[in-house]
């Protein structure tokens, strides 16, 4: 098993890209579509957990680059942001109850307007 490094992964615009000396120009990993916000908390993520081959082999089975990195518990820069604001703990099970009390909330709203 490989692991992705900082000589391999690199970033190239709003693009991740995996680059080995038989293929320099790389194979794409993730695209940020807005700028570069959240590409290196990513990169870090995708160095710690995972292997070059376990996360081309999720890619293959049909997986976007964020479902794929969601199954190890990332979240993406914003979101931790807002769960630390609102006191969440800075996990994929804090991020599913912030929503369920949005939606508590919400409907609580739109109950009180009837």
């Amino acid at each position: 098993m490989t692991a992705f490094t900082k000589e391999n992964l690199v970033k190239h615009g709003c693009y991740v890209m995996y680059v080995t000396a038989e293929n320099p120009r790389g194979r794409f990993v993730a695209r940020f579509k807005r700028g570069r916000s959240g590409i290196a908390t990513f990169m870090t993520h995708l160095r710690k957990k995972w292997t070059i081959e376990d996360y081309f082999a999720e890619e293959a089975a049909g997986l976007a680059p964020l479902q794929i990195v969601a199954k190890t518990d990332y979240l993406q820069p914003h979101i931790k942001k807002e769960l630390k604001r609102e006191g969440y703990p800075l996990t994929t099970a804090g991020k599913k109850q912030l929503i369920r009390d949005q939606v508590k909330a919400w409907e609580a709203r739109q109950e009180a307007k009837k």
